[in-house]
């Protein structure tokens, strides 16, 4: 019996290792950046809103601290202004 590559990718994936990329992108394996860029890389409001509350899709995941809600609602307050 071969390797269970479907569940070694999806552990990867669960202990965030690895980012699922939409149908036709055509690379591996990555790992996630910081903070900051996966903040900055946020395109609209409700990608932001998905990202700073990601603890409703995975409570398990720590808390934001103080500086990083600071950051999370200075991004957003940009967002709303560029418009």
């Amino acid at each position: 019996m071969g390797y269970d590559w479907a569940k070694w990718v999806k552990q990867k994936i669960e202990k965030g290792e690895a980012i699922v990329r939409p149908v036709g992108y055509h690379k591996g394996v990555e790992r996630l950046q910081g903070f900051a860029s996966r903040l900055n890389a946020c395109r609209d409001i409700e990608e932001l809103e998905g990202f700073a509350n990601r603890r409703k899709f995975n409570p398990a995941l720590p808390r934001w601290n103080a500086s990083e809600r600071d950051a999370i609602l200075r991004r957003k307050f940009e967002m709303e202004n560029e418009n």
